[in-house]
């Protein structure tokens, strides 16, 4: 199942969607289609703005640009969002680390948030990591273009 066959489906339980028997993905994606254009009008909903995130945003908040494989886009997204959020943890540790070093006491985090952001930014690198494998695993299919190839070369 791809989220082309299935998008509000796919913007409500993201990857999940694959596991799901068809006739039963059919069904629901019906049914929250009808429900979203049925409330279209409302202005924001969940499920719109659910749709919207998950429609390929990069971390600008504007679709990626993807002039080829749907795929290839999506992987990139999801790339450019888990690297805007460990480049925000890593900013953070930073900071704390500032505040350990020069700052007064009553500014100071504990180490478990210290460790906690630390597996944070450990979570988004191996995401990141894993995407990248990925992408680059695809594109290194014949009759890739070569754009995409040169993702594997990023490895």
């Amino acid at each position: 199942m791809t989220s082309s066959l299935y998008p509000y489906l796919f913007a409500t339980l993201g990857d999940a969607v694959e596991r799901l028997p068809d006739d039963l993905a059919k069904a629901l994606e019906t049914t929250l289609g009808s429900t979203m254009r049925a409330h279209a009008d409302e202005g924001i909903t969940l499920l719109g703005c659910l749709q919207r995130i998950r429609h390929v945003d990069a971390a600008d908040g504007q679709p990626w640009p993807d002039k080829g494989r749907k795929c290839f886009g999506f992987a990139m997204a999801r790339i450019d969002r888990a690297n805007a959020g460990l480049t925000l943890l890593l900013e953070l540790l930073h900071a704390i680390e500032r505040v350990r070093v020069d700052g007064d006491a009553d500014q100071q985090v504990g180490d478990d948030v210290r460790e906690g952001l630390l597996l944070a930014c450990r979570g988004l690198a191996e995401y990141v990591g894993l995407q990248l494998h990925a992408v680059s695993e695809r594109s290194t299919r014949p009759g890739t273009s070569r754009a995409h190839r040169a993702i594997s070369d990023l490895r």
